[in-house]
């Protein structure tokens, strides 16, 4: 038949595309900025980063097991955790730069543990002094950490309305 009304449920990656691309779409941003634009991270646009990766990392494995199976629904639920790490991040980091929050931490220094004395100083020294409290770029009025919650916030309500799709599709699909 040309047109199939029910589809295979075990064909469908809705759910693994939005988590992937929702986790790699940010990180390949924020990495075009640092490399391409010279815009040096700080200690809290780095922490941002790692969630992502557990983002993507959730979004691959779904595309291993069942769909709509109870370890499914552990991977989604691992990538909306990741998403809503980040996003709490994100806020944080807004709070600090906006003065809501106060923060005196984090060096952004590329040390290696086995190196000298005299290579650790000259490394810290080198390092880009990048202070969390000032934003680097702000588009239509919000920084990057302010976009990356917004982000976050966009891909958790994706994610929601696609696992609540699934849900009714498996579950009719298994009755």
């Amino acid at each position: 038949m040309f047109f199939c009304r029910t589809k295979n449920p075990d064909k469908i990656v809705a759910m693994a595309s939005i988590l992937i691309l929702g986790g790699a779409l940010p990180l390949m941003g924020a990495i075009i900025a640092q490399f391409g634009f010279g815009l040096a991270p700080c200690h809290f646009c780095l922490l941002q980063r790692y969630p992502y990766l557990v983002v993507i990392a959730a979004g691959l494995v779904s595309l291993l097991v069942k769909r709509g199976g109870l370890r499914w629904r552990f991977c989604v639920a691992i990538g909306i955790m990741g998403l809503l790490a980040t996003g709490t991040l994100g806020l944080i980091h807004s709070g600090i730069e906006t003065g809501f929050f106060h923060y005196s931490g984090g060096c952004v220094a590329d040390a290696s543990a086995n190196q000298s004395l005299d290579a650790l100083r000259a490394s810290i020294a080198n390092a880009p002094l990048v202070s969390c409290d000032q934003p680097m770029v702000e588009w239509v009025g919000l920084s990057m950490a302010s976009w990356n919650a917004v982000w976050a916030g966009f891909v958790i309500l994706l994610t929601s309305l696609q696992y609540r799709f699934d849900r009714n599709r498996y579950d009719s699909a298994q009755t």
